[in-house]
């Protein structure tokens, strides 16, 4: 076969092909079958768009906020907007104009707080946060309680009502703290028409921080037509907003057993501690007034933490036992009249100690949050205690100063040994590894930053102790110790809160404040114990702080902070799983219209085709 005669056989084959396959294309049949294709393609694409649409969550509220004028500040009104979407559980902050404090802090913790509030899982969903104002605004911790209440909104379904707004800090346990600039924002509230406003417990019995002036709730009320309302709690806000209660304490907290036993044998342990102690000091300590007052404080405290053993209170009874081991044990080594190279050998062998049980605490492995508090406390027990002993080292010019650091370092390494019995990896396990640690470290560490800022800028007070507490934490963030840092971290917080908590209140009102603090926080141990957590340190100063509100306020408050700031670290590490959904379960909603869609964009597609089919049998065929 020449060239010539096998082209033109393939040119007819082709020929041939291309005859075929436009009779396959042209057959009813096929023209039917790809009908119902193009349909449901139709049907795909309209639920790709529509898909989205049906995820996001979106909301508005107003926010009550202040600028900074040359006469003091001023009130105004920006809108908070939050749009929810499938995610991982980021937390997005667009403001204009740019707020004077950063937001995005207090945002993320508010929402975290709405979250655990709810119970949902956020971590399943992105978070965009918008905050416009006419004029630059001093926002900050200020607008968390807005923001919680409008995050537990959007992820709940619950309405709130618009012509209410609200002003406050959110603390850990949802208690809403004091802000600045009150008076400045009832007002702005009214001119726009509010009919009820918001404002924390307590805090319009001091001064207005902008002009001094003397403020009273009951004279503000008579010349302002709107409502004012006080709300201590997320759940008292949120009671005014939908009328609706969601967190209310319906059981009496229970104690754990084991902590209960183990606590018991820890306050044993340093009450027999004092006994053993007050006999190696002879009745010759009353020869001088220094030992006879230190004596009496260590008699006073041991008397102290026998009555309170006997009430069942251990871990008050356990640090008032620690308070008189200290003094007996200084009044002890006092009367040895050691000598300088007795001193330092003393330390040395303390030291030694230290390193041994330090290196003993490094190797537990924490899965439990109960592991994690009881390595918090030993660790900083004995971080303490080292640098007692050094104090003592290096200053031995002053004896007596030097033999005091060397007893408290004694005691504290003792009290740090017995804490080490909670070391049972009892209850819910967590993922504890170093990386959550030091997350959970980090997130404290920038909640604490803004609130210095905030009081810096609002309330002009004291914040040494919580940046020295600050400092520390710094510290041990950057030497790897993210447990211990989490733990000063968490009360430089619970500091710079006991802070604002009481800015304003009248001595006689601190004692409320401290009711309020010890019963948000008893109603969050209620409900951490249903989760399989009991908070031994949370609920260690929930204790103390009662057994210090008489005598002593202002430790009681402080402890009090400590008990809400402590009682939740599970928050940082949740088992997401175990959390629910967004309201009406988003999820499986979406995936049924989506099926239910689907579906549809096939039998419309059917039942066009088979019309189009009968149409085409209509219709008379032309011959060839």
């Amino acid at each position: 076969m020449s060239p010539s005669q096998g082209s033109h056989i393939g040119t007819m084959l082709i020929f041939y092909r291309a005859q075929k396959t436009i009779k396959v294309l042209n057959h009813p049949l096929f023209r039917h079958y790809m009908r119902i294709f193009g349909f449901a393609v139709l049907a795909l694409i309209f639920i790709a768009l529509a898909v989205p649409l049906a995820y996001a969550q979106q909301g508005h509220m107003k926010l009550l906020a202040v600028s900074e004028t040359e006469q003091g500040l001023q009130g105004g009104i920006a809108d908070l907007f939050l749009e929810v979407k499938p995610g991982t559980g980021r937390v997005f902050l667009e403001t204009f104009p740019l707020t004077k404090l950063d937001t995005q802090i207090s945002t993320r913790f508010a929402k975290q707080i709405a979250c655990d509030f709810a119970d949902v899982d956020c971590s399943r969903y992105d978070f965009f946060y918008t905050i416009t104002a006419d004029s630059p605004i001093i926002a900050g911790p200020s607008a968390g309680s807005a923001i919680a209440v409008l995050t537990f909104s959007i992820i709940t379904g619950e309405k709130i009502d618009s012509k209410t707004a609200i002003t406050g800090t959110i603390n850990s346990g949802g208690l809403i703290g004091p802000v600045g600039g009150i008076k400045a924002k009832i007002e702005a509230a009214e001119k726009i028409g509010m009919k009820k406003v918001l404002i924390p417990l307590g805090e319009l019995n001091g001064f207005n921080d902008s002009s001094n002036e003397s403020l009273d709730l009951d004279v503000i009320r008579q010349k302002s037509k709107i409502e004012i309302i006080e709300a201590a709690t997320l759940d008292e806000a949120l009671l005014e907003f939908t009328g609706r209660r969601f967190r209310e304490q319906t059981e009496n907290l229970t104690i754990n057993e084991n902590y209960k036993d183990t606590m018991r044998q820890l306050a044993v342990e340093l009450c027999s501690r004092s006994t053993k102690l007050s006999g190696r000091v002879s009745k010759e300590a009353n020869s001088s007034n220094i030992t006879r007052i230190r004596l009496e404080q260590a008699l006073n405290l041991t008397r102290q933490g026998k009555d309170a053993f006997e009430k069942g209170h251990y871990y008050s009874s356990a640090s008032f036992c620690f308070g008189s081991n200290v003094e007996y044990s200084y009044l002890a080594l006092n009367e040895l009249n050691m000598s300088e190279a007795e001193i330092k050998e003393k330390i040395n062998t303390v030291l030694l100690d230290i390193n041994s049980l330090e290196k003993s605490a490094e190797k537990r492995k924490i899965k439990t949050i109960t592991d994690l508090e009881a390595y918090m406390v030993v660790k900083e027990r004995l971080s303490e205690a080292r640098d007692l002993a050094k104090a003592a080292e290096d200053g031995m010019e002053n004896r007596d100063a030097g033999v005091h650091n060397l007893a408290f370092a004694i005691e504290r390494f003792n009290s740090a040994k017995s804490w080490e019995q909670f070391f049972k990896g009892e209850g819910k396990e967590f993922n504890l590894d170093k990386e959550k640690i030091k997350d959970a470290c980090r997130v404290k560490i920038s909640e604490v930053e803004e609130r210095i800022e905030y009081v810096r800028l609002t309330f002009p007070n004291s914040i040494s102790n919580t940046k020295k507490e600050l400092d520390a934490a710094y510290s041990d963030l950057n030497n790897g110790n993210y447990e211990l840092c989490l733990f000063r971290a968490s009360k430089a917080k619970a500091n710079i809160d006991s802070v604002l908590s009481v800015f304003g209140v009248e001595l006689e009102g601190v004692d409320e404040v401290i009711g309020r603090k010890l019963k948000v926080a008893e109603r969050n141990f209620v409900e951490e114990t249903d989760k399989g957590v009991f908070p031994i340190l949370g609920y260690s100063y929930l204790e103390y702080a009662n057994s210090l509100r008489e005598n002593d306020p202002f430790s009681a408050l402080l402890y009090s902070s400590y008990a809400l700031e402590l009682g939740d670290l599970d928050i940082y590490f949740e088992d997401k799983a175990d959390g629910r959904l967004l309201h009406e379960d988003i999820i499986s909603k979406i995936n049924v219209s989506m099926t239910m869609v689907f579906s549809f964009g096939i039998v419309l597609g059917i039942i066009i085709s088979n019309i189009a089919s009968k149409r085409n049998k209509k219709i008379p065929k032309k011959k060839k």
